[in-house]
C-alpha cells in the first residue's frame, strides 16, 4: 500500500468521526418540543366551524410541538337538543375516547332555553363522556341582536349562564366571549364578525382559536403564525384561514390577557 493511499484513508477516517460527532444531535435538539398527542373532540354549530376553527386549533398545536389529534361533530344553527339527539354524537361518544372534549350551546337558546334546556342536554351528553376526559364549555359571544335577551344587563352573560349549568362539575368555561368583548372594546377598528353581525370573520375565528390553543396548552399563542394550510385529497395546499399582520399581534395579545 502506498504512503499516498495510507494518507488518504487516514484522513476519510478522521473526516467520517469528525463529522459523525459534529453532527450528531441530543435529545433535546432532536425532540425540542414534547410530544402530547392527546384527542380532542368539538362539539357545536357554525360558531364553532366557521373558518375551520377546529383545524387552526390542531395547526397551533403542531406548531408548538403538542400535535393534538381534532375531531369536530358541527351542526349548523343546532342547539345542545339537537345535537344530544343525533345518533351519529352518540355513537362517536360510546365508541371513542377523548382528553378533552369542547361543547359550544347555541348562543340565544343558553340565554332564553327556548329550544331546549341547555343545563339539561349538556347533562345528557356529558353523561356519555367517562370522568377521565376533561369537559370544557365554549363560551360564545354576544352579538348586537341579542341584547334583548341579556334581561339582567350582564357584561358577559352567556358565561353566567354557563356557570350555572357547570356548577358542580368538573367542566371548564373557555372565555372567548370575554375576549371578543375586550378585542372590540381595545381595537374598534378590526371586527370580528361577518356582515350578518353575527358569525366570526377570518379575525374572530383565529381569536378564538388562540383562546382554546392557550386555554388548554398554558401556552401563550404570542407569535403563532398568522395562517394554516392543510392539504386536499388532490394533494393541493388549502388555507384554514389568514389574518393580516397589523391585527395578528392584537388578537395573540387579548387571548393572553382573557387566559392568563
Amino acid at each position: 500500500m502506498s504512503k499516498l493511499f495510507k494518507y488518504l484513508v487516514l484522513l476519510f477516517f478522521i473526516s467520517c468521526n469528525s463529522n459523525a460527532s459534529e453532527n450528531l444531535p441530543s435529545e433535546s435538539e432532536a425532540f425540542p418540543f414534547t410530544t402530547i398527542n392527546e384527542k380532542i373532540l368539538f362539539i357545536g354549530n357554525s360558531f364553532t366551524f366557521y373558518w375551520n376553527l377546529p383545524s387552526q386549533v390542531e395547526r397551533m398545536s403542531i406548531e408548538r410541538g403538542f400535535n393534538w389529534d381534532i375531531k369536530h361533530f358541527t351542526v349548523p344553527s343546532a342547539t345542545l337538543k339537537i345535537l344530544w339527539n343525533n345518533p351519529d354524537l352518540k355513537s362517536i361518544l360510546e365508541s371513542e375516547t377523548f382528553d378533552h372534549v369542547i361543547i359550544q350551546e347555541h348562543s340565544t337558546n343558553i340565554l332564553t332555553n327556548a329550544n331546549g334546556n341547555s343545563g339539561f342536554y349538556f347533562g345528557q351528553i356529558t353523561s356519555l363522556i367517562p370522568d377521565s376526559t376533561q369537559i370544557h364549555f365554549f363560551s360564545t359571544w354576544t352579538y348586537p341582536s341579542m341584547e334583548q335577551f341579556n334581561i339582567n344587563n350582564e357584561e358577559y352573560p352567556i358565561e353566567e349562564s354557563i356557570k350555572q349549568i357547570i356548577e358542580g362539575t368538573t367542566a371548564k368555561i373557555i372565555p372567548i366571549g370575554r375576549a371578543f368583548k375586550l378585542f372590540q372594546n381595545k381595537y374598534p377598528q378590526f371586527n370580528l364578525l361577518m356582515e350578518d353581525d353575527k358569525h366570526p370573520n377570518p379575525n374572530g375565528s383565529y381569536l378564538a382559536s388562540c383562546v382554546i390553543f392557550s386555554h388548554l396548552s398554558a401556552e401563550s399563542s404570542l407569535n403563532l403564525s398568522k395562517r394554516y394550510k392543510g392539504i386536499d385529497n388532490r394533494g393541493i395546499d388549502i388555507y384554514y384561514n389568514i389574518v393580516e399582520d397589523e391585527v395578528l399581534p392584537f388578537l395573540q395579545q387579548i387571548s393572553d390577557e382573557v387566559i392568563f
